[in-house]
């Protein structure tokens, strides 16, 4: 079984016909985390604006779910690009975080933990694209790679 293993994403491809599993990528269960403790924290702050709510919450599910989508795709380079996405969302996450604390909503502790897995997670993220991108140019840069697990 082919694995490529980098400490900050795990990509393994035991047979090219299946689709890869994304509950086995480590950026997507950090971020899955991410989304449950923003979704937590949203809760206990009963009065942020409504906006500023939608907005973080949206960033926050997206950072999961364009891995998740990716992982639908049938090819590396489209799980590469969906990477991406999932890059820029947790960029807007750190900002939305960032913001609900300046203004009072969130706690110095509650945007010290967002802020931190946030970044942790944008990181996991960037290994998981380096790892696809290194192994589309090893297959020969194909972009029709079968996207498995």
């Amino acid at each position: 079984m082919l694995c490529i293993a980098t400490p900050t994403a795990n990509l393994c491809r035991p047979h090219p016909t299946k689709m890869q599993d994304f509950r086995n990528i480590d950026a997507w269960q950090k971020g899955h985390e991410l989304t449950i403790d923003v979704h937590r924290t949203l809760v206990r702050c009963r009065r942020m604006d409504a906006h500023m709510r939608s907005q973080m919450s949206r960033a926050a599910r997206s950072i999961p779910s364009n891995i998740v989508e990716g992982c639908g795709r049938d090819s590396r380079a489209e799980l590469a690009r969906y990477s991406d996405m999932s890059i820029a969302s947790a960029s807007e996450l750190e900002y939305w975080v960032l913001l609900a604390k300046d203004v009072g909503y969130f706690s110095r502790d509650d945007h010290e933990r967002l802020t931190a897995s946030t970044v942790e997670v944008r990181k996991m993220l960037h290994g998981l694209r380096k790892a696809i991108r290194k192994e589309l140019r090893n297959d020969g840069g194909s972009a029709d790679s079968s996207t498995t697990s």
